[in-house]
């Protein structure tokens, strides 16, 4: 069956009751919430932090995505500001929305980006775009190996993608939606730490310690790749987490394993 996604940005609401409507009404099963636009804070969605709050707690996970305006570092800076302002961990989706008029080497602006939110810890990566700079881009130049999120609005579109944003006028109580099938391409189950004491870090960007089980609470501490750690293994729902005399990390044997 495919899921369908929404993207929110500060015209969309926030509260629980409306992403409840998403889902209840056009069978939303991911919300992509706008964080940042461009460099400036200003332009900051104001209403993020209540649809990402609110979206996890209605459908149980949540991405993020950057509007981008052509200038790929400092705008890569201030998104993981905002990020880590949110207390999203390594596993959430990070997009990057390219689209209006940008000059100069696209692809290897949007690598610029990628590989900072690679280094920095996030590896589920996507990128979105509309059907005529698909047809000019070649995917599989792009780094990391992003998902890839196309805007077609009257047809299939005719170039490789993950997702198909099929629409922008989907009606809701605050007015038009953008709608997307998700299609994207399969991926291993995660899987968690059971037992243990002594762990070593193995995420490339390493792993930010939290105050709560949740993880939403980020600490200043940070504990880099091939960082050994002990502490206690404690169920969160479905997965597991790590808990050090500093904190709180990720189970997920994606980031850390078992050192002894």
């Amino acid at each position: 069956m495919v899921k369908i996604r929404a993207d929110l940005a500060v015209y969309q609401g926030s509260s629980v009751g409306y992403i409840k409507e998403l889902k209840r009404n056009h069978g939303v099963t991911f919300t992509s919430v706008q964080l940042s636009y461009g460099a400036n804070p200003y332009y900051d969605n104001r209403n993020s932090k209540a649809q990402i709050l609110n979206s996890f707690d209605v459908l149980g996970e949540v991405g993020a995505y950057h509007f981008y305006l052509g200038n790929p570092v400092p705008e890569a800076k201030h998104f993981l500001e905002r990020v880590k302002e949110h207390g999203l961990d390594h596993n959430t989706e990070i997009m990057l929305d390219v689209e209006g008029s940008l000059i100069g080497n696209i692809v290897a602006q949007i690598n610029t980006f990628l590989d900072i939110m690679y280094n920095n810890g996030f590896h589920n990566l996507a990128v979105y775009y509309n059907e005529s700079l698909g047809s000019t881009i070649n995917h599989k130049n792009l780094h990391h190996n992003p998902k890839i999120w196309v805007a077609s609005y009257s047809h299939k579109p005719n170039c490789y993608f993950d997702m198909w944003q099929y629409t922008q006028s989907a009606q809701t109580s605050t007015g038009g939606l953008d709608l997307s099938w998700d299609y994207s391409k399969s991926v291993a189950p995660d899987t968690y730490l059971k037992h243990g004491s002594r762990f070593k870090v193995i995420a490339d960007g390493g792993l930010a310690v939290s105050k709560d089980i949740a993880l939403k609470h980020h600490r200043k501490v940070y504990f880099g790749k091939n960082t050994v750690v002990y502490g206690k293994v404690e169920p969160y729902g479905k997965s597991t987490r790590v808990r050090t005399n500093l904190g709180y990390i990720s189970g997920n044997t994606k980031w850390v394993k078992k050192d002894k």
